[in-house]
Order: C-alpha cells, then sequence, then structure tokens
C-alpha cells in the first residue's frame, strides 16, 4: 500500500487550482474577445451607415443644384434642351464626382409650359451609387 504524504498532497491541490483559474482565465478572455468582436462589427454598421446616408444628402442636393442649373441655362437660351453635367470630385469638395442628365420638354397640355428633369448619379463610378430624380415644371 502507498501513502501519500502531506507535500504530494499540497502539490496535487495546487496543481489543481492553478488548473481550474487558468481555464477561468481563458474563458473571461473569450468573453471579452468576442465583445470586442461585437462592438467592431456594431462600429463597421454605423460607419456605413453614416456614409450611405451623408452620400443621399449629396445626391438630393446635387439634383436640386441640376434643376437650378437648367432654368438659369433656360432663360439665357431660349434653345436649350439639356445636358449630361459632369461635376468633378474638387468642384464638389468632396472625394467621390458625380453626374446630372437634365433634359428639358415642351409640356402639351396648352398652357406652354416646360418640365425639367434632373436624374443624379452620385458618387459616379463606384459599387454603391445613388441614383435621384427630379422633375419640376416651369
Amino acid at each position: 500500500m502507498r501513502h501519500h504524504n502531506q507535500s504530494e498532497t499540497v502539490f496535487h491541490t495546487q496543481s489543481t487550482r492553478q488548473g481550474a483559474v487558468l481555464v477561468i482565465v481563458m474563458v473571461c478572455l473569450l468573453l471579452i474577445s468576442l465583445v470586442m468582436a461585437s462592438l467592431l462589427k456594431s462600429t463597421l454598421m454605423q460607419r456605413r451607415q453614416m456614409l450611405k446616408e451623408q452620400l443621399q444628402v449629396q445626391a438630393d442636393w446635387l439634383v436640386e443644384s441640376a434643376l437650378e442649373r437648367a432654368a438659369r441655362q433656360r432663360l439665357s437660351n431660349p434653345e436649350y434642351q439639356g445636358e449630361v453635367w459632369q461635376i468633378d470630385a474638387e468642384e464638389l469638395g468632396t472625394r467621390y464626382a458625380g453626374s446630372a442628365e437634365i433634359e428639358l420638354k415642351s409640356e402639351t397640355d396648352g398652357a406652354q409650359r416646360i418640365s425639367i428633369q434632373a436624374r443624379v448619379k452620385y458618387p459616379e463610378s463606384q459599387t454603391f451609387v445613388i441614383t435621384r430624380t427630379k422633375k419640376i415644371l416651369l
């Protein structure tokens, strides 16, 4: 029969405690890593959404500008029928360029009115493009 002396029992108890502490530390690190990954994902999604909203607002302003440009052009030139307005990034003060297709048509309602339609694409030549279309009658 083998007898355990007191030093073997203390060593065995200590190594068991150290192993349990190591497992607890590893589980805590895993949980912290999961929380950090979740926070990172949430931050990236919020950033993407904010960029999308910025692009939509810029496209809204560009379509308004295109309509104003068309009205000014028509007042100075009665033969003006529209254009494709290329707007470079420097002119916009942004990283992206845009374009606006402007089209003027005479309305056939007998009131001598003209419709102006603008279709904006912003940012142009990117994977994600916002398109806005607006029509007014003069």
